[in-house]
């Protein structure tokens, strides 16, 4: 009989160790779930990259960092500095009427993000396209920065001085003026009131662009490499100045036909 009772007191000890190590087993696992859980350790993000120095994205919307996009510029001939003025010319008056209404011409774009199109209205605003192409001939716009780009609104650009008061010298008077809102990707005069339009434009980004009042002369369309656009669009913020990234123009080219 006492050797019995031994037996179940020995049972019943193994019982309770047998127990008390699958708690333990089970508060260990438990803590180094919960410890894995609440981590610390950040997370790394990957940044697609382009290597051509002209803005081969035009097909892309991958986003581009500023030291690429500077390294672009500087290939291309541009200062280091996004804040330097890039030229100084000045011209004494609105350049006569040389382009031909009748045909279509078109602003080829190369930027640190990409190359765009944009179809210019020649014959709904003659002085507006004439002083465009006027200017980007004379390569005015060459390194010229996108000094305001408000997400959703507008990307503007067209001042070498890179500081929104820039002029080419001479202003010209407004024409083309929607009386309904801008398309989207539609091009624009920025001015600073009635007929002071110089060498400022903005592209329509978004929907807020597209519901400016007509107080704005409308001379062209973007009508290939509008994933740039949406590049240039994504590189801004709420301020609009400056831009999250700068970028800049590298070229303007005119073709016509």
């Amino acid at each position: 009989m006492e050797q019995q009772r031994k037996k179940q007191k020995l049972s019943a000890l193994r019982k309770r160790i047998i127990t008390i190590v699958g708690v333990a087993a089970v508060v260990l696992i438990t803590a180094i779930w919960i410890f894995s859980s609440n981590s610390s350790t950040p997370t790394t993000t990957s940044t697609t990259t382009t290597s051509s120095a002209s803005g081969s994205a035009s097909g892309s919307t991958t986003a581009i960092t500023q030291a690429q996009a500077d390294q672009r510029a500087s290939a291309a001939g541009c200062p280091e500095s996004t804040a330097q003025r890039v030229n100084t010319m000045q011209f004494a008056s609105e350049p006569a009427i040389s382009i031909d209404t009748t045909k279509q011409y078109y602003a080829n774009f190369v930027t640190t993000a990409g190359n765009f199109r944009i179809a210019l209205d020649a014959a709904k605003a003659p002085h507006t396209v004439n002083s465009f192409v006027f200017l980007a001939r004379h390569g005015y716009y060459h390194c010229v920065i996108f000094h305001r780009v408000i997400t959703d609104f507008v990307v503007q650009g067209g001042d070498p001085t890179g500081t929104g008061s820039g002029t080419p010298g001479y202003s010209f008077v407004d024409e083309n003026m929607p009386p309904t809102g801008y398309p989207l990707y539609s091009v624009a005069m920025a001015n600073s009131g009635a007929n002071t339009n110089g060498s400022q434009f903005f592209i329509v980004s978004g929907p807020s662009g597209e519901a400016l009042p007509g107080q704005y002369s409308l001379f062209g369309q973007v009508d290939e490499g509008t994933s740039v656009i949406k590049i240039l669009n994504a590189a801004g913020n709420a301020n609009g100045v400056p831009p999250t990234i700068t970028h800049r123009i590298l070229s303007v080219t005119i073709t016509e036909k």
